[in-house]
């Protein structure tokens, strides 16, 4: 795709157009097997992907100890070139 297109994208729709599910995502990079971890890894992804957790101490994310999680999915996405830009907490 036209990388001046996938700009122009918001980050849910890049996510999307390049076929991932947020379950299926959530089990790759949950790190366990364990049903609760995949399912929190889930709801976090959900969050980065509404722009409302970002990893950075200003939004908190979904609760305690997720900012570890958050940031380990974001760095995930921009490898997938899904994340266009610099990592929230290294600007």
């Amino acid at each position: 795709m036209n990388r001046r297109i996938m700009k122009n994208m918001t980050l849910k729709e890049r996510f999307a157009s390049r076929g991932f599910s947020p379950m299926a995502y959530a089990k790759a990079y949950a790190g366990s097997k364990d049903k609760k971890e995949i399912e929190k890894s889930r709801v976090i992804l959900s969050s980065i992907l509404k722009g409302s957790s970002t990893g950075t101490k200003k939004s908190h994310g979904n609760g305690t100890g997720t900012n570890g999680i958050t940031r380990k999915l974001i760095a995930q996405l921009k490898k997938d070139r899904v994340w266009i830009g610099p990592l929230p907490w290294e600007e």
